[in-house]
């Protein structure tokens, strides 16, 4: 876990060892410049452009793989089980963002579903009234009134921004499970989790596939595209936390991220 925290560390700081892109000086261009919030789009689409080679030749091969030795009803009980063992992350971040009553709620979901469910294979917890919620530290130092930072597209994670990124590593080190691997320091617990994340990210990205494809097909540019849903998903996600509903559906039709399936 934590050579994983370091390796994205890593390819962190190499986005600022790059160059910004010019700014325009047309007054249209440059308020839809700013609107974007993308001033390392160069080194952002070469990372794009890496990880559309990296979905071709090793992520859609595995995840069709993946679907062809799978059932769409055992792909939905691998989704609810791992999204279980993200909940005692919500649980802490519910309590960073001082809200009790919906720890309190994402506690009892947990152990509903550990239990009744079959360590959260079946989501009971939701048929009697407590619907799926995470809250990771992304979200959490958006709510602390940290600023999201330029747009960024990590190697092999995805879309993300500054903030939401420095959340992803967060995320990894407040973790419960993170802490019970490394005072373990066995071995096959830390496989067992690092298998997890994998699967997590396999599933998410199996979850997301078609709304990608159906994306590309009609999207002009793509990494426009995602780009823009990226920041919609992060700003709906922002709001709801707050207690701000909004139209539409919560879910954006990206999720492409290897590291998680759900909100940063």
């Amino acid at each position: 876990m934590m050579k994983k925290c370091k390796f994205i560390f890593i390819l962190f700081f190499l986005l600022f060892a790059t160059g910004c892109a010019t700014k325009p000086t047309d007054p249209a261009a440059l308020d839809a410049y700013y609107e974007a919030n993308d001033p390392w789009e160069p080194v952002n689409r070469k990372i794009f452009a890496f990880n559309m080679t990296a979905d071709k030749y090793v992520l859609r091969p595995v995840t069709k793989g993946y679907r062809a030795i799978t059932t769409v009803g055992f792909r939905t009980k691998v989704r609810t089980f791992l999204s279980n063992l993200k909940i005692p992350l919500t649980v802490v971040n519910d309590l960073l963002q001082f809200n009790l009553k919906n720890a309190g709620l994402d506690l009892s979901r947990f152990i509903i579903n550990s239990t009744l469910g079959f360590l959260g294979i079946f989501d009971v917890a939701e048929k009697m009234g407590i619907p799926p919620n995470y809250q990771g530290f992304g979200t959490t130092l958006a709510l602390w009134g940290v600023p999201s930072g330029p747009y960024l597209v990590a190697p092999f994670l995805g879309p993300s921004n500054v903030r939401d990124f420095t959340g992803t590593v967060a995320n990894i080190a407040f973790d419960p499970f993170t802490y019970v691997s490394y005072q373990n320091d066995k071995i096959d617990v830390t496989r067992a989790f690092f298998t997890a994340d994998v699967l997590e990210a396999l599933a998410g990205y199996e979850n997301s596939l078609d709304l990608l494809d159906e994306g590309r097909k009609s999207a002009l540019d793509f990494y426009v595209y995602m780009r823009s849903m990226y920041q919609q998903y992060r700003k709906k996600a922002i709001e709801n936390a707050k207690g701000e509903k909004t139209d539409g559906d919560e879910k954006a039709a990206y999720e492409f991220s290897l590291d998680d399936e759900f909100d940063e």
